[in-house]
């Protein structure tokens, strides 16, 4: 039995860290929307004369053992339901790491219901959540994804109604940030804390679009990374004067423009063609 499945990207909407925690992660408020950029996960059983957990990847860059959280997050499902079987699982790469985009949370959570198919594990939603949340604050909106408020570590996952189908540009430097690095540099007291409930109540009442989403989409973690990585800083500028309304995904290194219309997309990217970054065309993705 095979399975081929999606794993999408996601865009933070809006983030704010709220607290510190007593084991050193931070409480957040975010809200997270999956995108069109998928990777792709080829699962497939090798029955129970070979046990193994065999993965490949497209990229040579990414470890193919424990190192990789898809490696994870079969051995824990192995573990969690006690399967004495195999999988080979293919992870084709789209989403590029250390992008603040999620690439290997969302991978994760591909694995979990794939191998939970191919398996046959009459699994329980909760169940999931937990070995999900195990491996990375992100992988359990991932198993749903669409758009959803998330706190606490970002494991605490309320669904909110999809968003409007709107254009988005993505663009990354051509490197990465690593995530850990970022937080260290959080200090407190936070300059002017933002409060969550204005974009989420914009997005219940279906009203959040293009036009006004420069005045309720926020990302604390800029004013942390921007100094560091000015290229960051320099992409969120060019957006912006391009007329998009655009924040930096994460902990970076994306930054994401949300348009107003098609039209404005093809215009934006024939501009953004004279810088040497890499950029895609996306829209919001249930």
């Amino acid at each position: 039995m095979k399975i081929v499945l999606k794993a999408p990207a996601k865009i933070n909407l809006f983030l704010e860290i709220t607290a510190k925690r007593p084991d050193g992660y931070h409480n957040l408020e975010t809200v997270m929307q999956t995108i069109s950029l998928c990777d792709e996960l080829s699962v497939e059983d090798l029955g129970a004369a070979d046990t193994r957990i065999i993965l490949e990847c497209s990229s040579k860059e990414l470890p193919v053992d424990e190192g990789n959280i898809v490696y994870r997050a079969a051995q824990a499902l192995k573990k969690f339901y006690n399967i004495n079987r195999g999988a080979r699982i293919f992870l084709k790469k789209e989403i590029p790491t250390g992008a603040g985009l999620g690439g290997g949370s969302s991978d994760a959570a591909a694995a979990i219901k794939g191998l939970a198919g191919i398996w046959n594990i009459k699994a329980e939603k909760n169940d999931l959540e937990k070995i999900a949340a195990e491996l990375g604050a992100d992988v359990p909106f991932f198993l749903t994804g669409g758009t959803a408020l998330c706190e606490g570590k970002g494991e605490i996952v309320t669904p909110l109604p999809p968003i409007a189908r709107m254009p988005v540009i993505l663009a990354n430097p051509g490197f990465g940030v690593a995530t850990p690095s970022v937080y260290k540099k959080v200090t407190f007291p936070l300059t002017k804390p933002r409060k969550i409930h204005k974009i989420t109540r914009l997005i219940c009442r279906g009203s959040f679009n293009g036009q006004n989403a420069s005045d309720y989409c926020f990302n604390r973690l800029e004013e942390f990374v921007f100094p560091d990585y000015p290229q960051i800083a320099e992409i969120k500028s060019v957006l912006t004067e391009l007329g998009c309304a655009s924040l930096m995904s994460g902990s970076g290194a994306t930054v994401f423009g949300i348009l107003g219309s098609e039209s404005q997309s093809e215009t934006i990217k024939s501009k953004l063609q004279e810088y040497h970054w890499k950029t895609w065309a996306v829209v919001p993705a249930g």
